[in-house]
C-alpha cells in the first residue's frame, strides 16, 4: 500500500519543496532590497558590488530549492505517465546532471562572494582596529604550534584559515582559525543484519587558537582549562576565587608556580573575558608566550545561504574582531 502512495507522495512534496521556496523568497524579498539600500548609504563601490554578488548567491539558492521540486514532481509525473522505464531514467538522469551543473556554478559564485567578503569586510575590520602585519584567509597557523600549546591532546586530523598576524598598543600577536579531528573505524549493522565497517570523522575541536607574547615570571607551564574540557585531573589545583572554581580548573607541576602568573587579577580577567567572549576558553602559560583557545566555530566565514544580509555579516565580523580586542585588553594586560 505505501508503495502505491509513494508516487502521489513525491509529487506533493516536491510541490511543497516549490511552494515553500516561492514563499520564502517572497518574504526575505524586502530585507534584501533594504540591505542593499545600507550599502549604497555607506558609500562604497566594493560593499554595493559584495551585496549584489550575495543577493545573485542567494537567488540562485532559492531557484535551486525551486528546481530540485520542480524536476521531482516532473520525474514522477512521467513514471506514472505510462511513458515506460526508459523514458522516465532518461528524465531522472538528465535532471540529476542538470542539478549538478547548478550546483557547480553556484558552489563558485559563493566561493567569489567568500572571497570578496573577506577582503572588503574581514580585512578592513581588522585593519580598522589592528595594526595588521599579515592577513591571509587561506593560511593557518603551523600545526607544531598547535602541539605546543598543549591543549589538545590527541588529533589525527588538521585544518584551519583565517591566519592573522598583529599587533595591538604594542602587544603582537598571532591567530587562525583550526579544526581538529578524530579519525576512527566503526562497525555498523545494516538492515539486512549484515555488518560492515566505515571510517568516522569527529570534530574535537573547531574554533580559534590565538598566541600572545609573554614574559611570565615563572618557567613552569600552567594551564587553565575549561571545565567541559577532558583532562586528566591529577595536578588540579584550586584557587581562591570561586567563580574562577566553577569555569576552570587549573593544571600545574605545583600551586606556587601557578599563582606567580595566575595572580588574583589576572584570575580575575580570565573569568570577565570568558563572560564577555561567551564560549568556552582554554589557555596555557609556557614558552614565555599565552596560548588561547576559543571554541567559537569559523569566526571569519561569510554566509551566502538563507536570507542574511551584509549588514547583519558586517555586523557580526565587528563582534568577533572585538572577541580579538577583548582577549588583548582584559587578559593580556592583566598581570
Amino acid at each position: 500500500m505505501l508503495i502505491l502512495f509513494f508516487p502521489t507522495f513525491a509529487v506533493l512534496l516536491g510541490v511543497a519543496i516549490a511552494v515553500g521556496a516561492v514563499v520564502g523568497g517572497a518574504r526575505s524579498g524586502e530585507k534584501q532590497a533594504r540591505s542593499l539600500r545600507e550599502s549604497k548609504a555607506s558609500g562604497s563601490a566594493e560593499l554595493v558590488e559584495l551585496d549584489k554578488l550575495r543577493i545573485k548567491a542567494q537567488t540562485l539558492n532559492l531557484v535551486f530549492k525551486l528546481l530540485i521540486g520542480v524536476l521531482v514532481a516532473a520525474c514522477f509525473a512521467v513514471g506514472l505517465s505510462g511513458a515506460g522505464t526508459v523514458v522516465t531514467i532518461v528524465c531522472v538522469v538528465v535532471s540529476a546532471a542538470g542539478l549538478l551543473l547548478f550546483w557547480a556554478k553556484l558552489s563558485a559564485l559563493r566561493k567569489r562572494f567568500s572571497d570578496s567578503f573577506k577582503e572588503n569586510v574581514v580585512r578592513k575590520e581588522l585593519e580598522a582596529f589592528l595594526a595588521v602585519e599579515a592577513y591571509e584567509p587561506d593560511s593557518t597557523l603551523d600545526e607544531s604550534v598547535v602541539k605546543e600549546s598543549r591543549l589538545f591532546p590527541r588529533w589525527d586530523i588538521y585544518s584551519g584559515n583565517d591566519y592573522l598576524s598583529a599587533a595591538r598598543g604594542g602587544v603582537k600577536f598571532t591567530q587562525s582559525d583550526i579544526h581538529l579531528q578524530e579519525e576512527r573505524e566503526e562497525t555498523y549493522t545494516d538492515s539486512d543484519g549484515d555488518t560492515h565497517t566505515r571510517t568516522v570523522y569527529e570534530t574535537l575541536f573547531r574554533g580559534r587558537l590565538a598566541v600572545f607574547g609573554y614574559d611570565a615570571i615563572s618557567n613552569e607551564p600552567v594551564y587553565v582549562y575549561g571545565r567541559g574540557r577532558k583532562h586528566a585531573a591529577k595536578g588540579e589545583i584550586q584557587t581562591e576565587l570561586d567563580s574562577f572554581n566553577q569555569k576552570f580548573r587549573v593544571m600545574a607541576a605545583d600551586a606556587v608556580s601557578a599563582f606567580r602568573i595566575l595572580t588574583p587579577p589576572v584570575l580575575e580577567g580570565i573569568v570577565s573575558a570568558s563572560e564577555r567572549l561567551g564560549c568556552p576558553m582554554s589557555l596555557s602559560f609556557l614558552n614565555d608566550k599565552i596560548y588561547i583557545a576559543l571554541s567559537n566555530g569559523d569566526a571569519f566565514e561569510a554566509s551566502a545561504r538563507g536570507d542574511v544580509t551584509l549588514a547583519e555579516q558586517r555586523r557580526r565580523i565587528r563582534a568577533e574582531v572585538q572577541t580579538v580586542l577583548d582577549l588583548i585588553d582584559t587578559i593580556y594586560l592583566k598581570k
